[in-house]
């Protein structure tokens, strides 16, 4: 069985509109949700579908905290705005169990119509195959004993999925399931898909030159 762990702060609407989703990943799984100090519903409403942790803000102290207390050894990390398909579970199980992965993620889908959204996600797609670098809303999977070796995600500002990533692959082989994870065009849509892509990308130029992370999360914070 898996443990899903999913970070939230101030989530409640998305939680809302992905009321069914999560719903149905209850029942297939350990839910698991850690709150950063919500002030709105979030916490209320998780807790209509899992566990609900309390930690300090910050992805990775909350994705800490959730796996350290997880009770299955294997560990699917989601974002609150992402879903996954109906067969992403039983998958992130054979591949795991069966086939030996250490980690990995699954292929991400955005959940609108448009041939933008389709590039957005091919580019993010290959990406993942080719370098073995996985972002947090491609659903992270891992087994927890790599994790526990591994020391959790770097609790730093920013693009600690990539640095934990990183170092997953000196613990066996990882993969790219083709399994499907729906991530909503939110972001995008919020800022301009154009502009939102362009400085994505040039955060992740930056990151890969060295430049400061906590000068990168106050880029990234722009997008939110």
């Amino acid at each position: 069985m898996v443990s899903v762990i999913c970070p939230v702060y101030n989530e409640e609407k998305i939680l809302f509109e992905n009321f069914a989703a999560f719903q149905k990943l209850s029942s297939r799984s350990e839910l698991i949700f850690v709150d950063g100090g919500s002030i709105d519903e979030s916490r209320k409403i998780a807790n209509r579908f899992g566990r609900v942790l309390e930690s300090k803000k910050g992805r990775a102290v909350q994705m800490n905290s959730g796996a350290i207390s997880a009770n299955n050894e294997i560990l699917l990390f989601l974002h609150a705005d992402t879903t996954v398909s109906k067969d992403a579970l039983a998958a992130i199980e054979a591949g795991i169990i069966e086939n030996g992965y250490a980690g990995g993620c699954l292929t991400q889908r955005i959940d609108k119509k448009g041939l933008i959204f389709r590039l957005i996600e091919l580019q993010g797609n290959i990406r993942a195959r080719l370098t073995k670098e996985f972002y947090g809303d491609q659903g992270i999977f891992v087994k927890k004993s790599v994790f526990l070796k591994i020391g959790g995600f770097p609790e730093v500002p920013i693009m600690e999925d990539v640095l934990f990533t990183r170092r997953l692959r000196d613990f066996g082989k990882t993969v790219v399931l083709p399994d499907k994870i729906f991530v909503s065009a939110r972001r995008w849509e919020s800022r301009g898909i154009i502009k939102t892509f362009l400085l994505y990308n040039w955060i992740i130029l930056l990151f890969r030159f060295g430049y400061p992370l906590n000068k990168l999360k106050r880029l990234y914070d722009d997008l939110r």
